[in-house]
């Protein structure tokens, strides 16, 4: 079977809209915006000030911040989440989220916090529903080798695209810290707005209430 020239053109063009397509679809994709990104250092050092972590909800209803706290080496320390309303700015400090590990390694010196906006009305980071946003900001201790003390930035958390692979691993992995029994694992000290102790609520203990 051949082509003439004009039936070429025309598998050509539908062939290039494909491809023009698909891209405008992955680039889509990978312009969500519920999943933002930052790190930690030097938390706890002798001497050194405390870091801080912003969470702005500019949108335009209420949604649920879910907290993840990563150490270096990948393993989750902690997680929790809290609600926050609309044009709501909540403040914790790198410390409050990092001082109830539930790995049995040690409050994490350097590590990441991945924030996913969730639009999940029970504010359940072992089953996020992933929306859009958030805005976080963090501030970052830094070793002065001048000084021999720590300085301060901010920067503002890294929108990324939360794919179907991290969001199972956080969810699974932060369930299996709230079903440990020791009461490790899940944010403390009421980082949450108002002062509400943030709270974990996993799948199997909500099948068993």
């Amino acid at each position: 079977m051949s082509f003439n020239k004009a039936a070429r053109t025309i598998l050509y063009v539908v062939c290039a809209v494909a491809v023009l397509l698909s891209i405008s679809t992955v680039a889509s994709a990978q312009s969500a915006d519920d999943f933002k990104v930052n790190y930690f250092d030097n938390n706890g050092a002798s001497g050194a000030p405390g870091a801080i972590v912003h969470v702005v909800n500019p949108g335009s209803g209420a949604l649920c911040a879910d907290i993840y706290v990563w150490r270096a080496d990948q393993e989750l320390s902690e997680c929790c989440a809290c609600s926050i309303t609309v044009n709501q700015v909540f403040t914790f400090t790198v410390a409050d989220a990092t001082n109830n590990p539930g790995d049995s390694n040690g409050i994490p010196t350097t590590g990441s916090i991945d924030i996913v906006a969730d639009a999940n009305a029970t504010c359940d980071p072992t089953n996020p529903s992933p929306t859009a946003t958030l805005r976080a900001w963090a501030t970052h201790v830094n070793s002065d080798s001048v000084s021999g003390g720590y300085d301060v930035t901010e920067t503002e958390s890294i929108d990324t695209t939360l794919s179907s692979g991290e969001q199972s691993e956080a969810a699974s992995r932060c369930a299996f810290l709230e079903q440990n029994g020791s009461g490790t694992g899940t944010c403390t000290n009421a980082i949450c707005p108002g002062g509400v102790a943030p709270e974990v609520k996993s799948a199997s203990r909500k099948a068993s209430k």
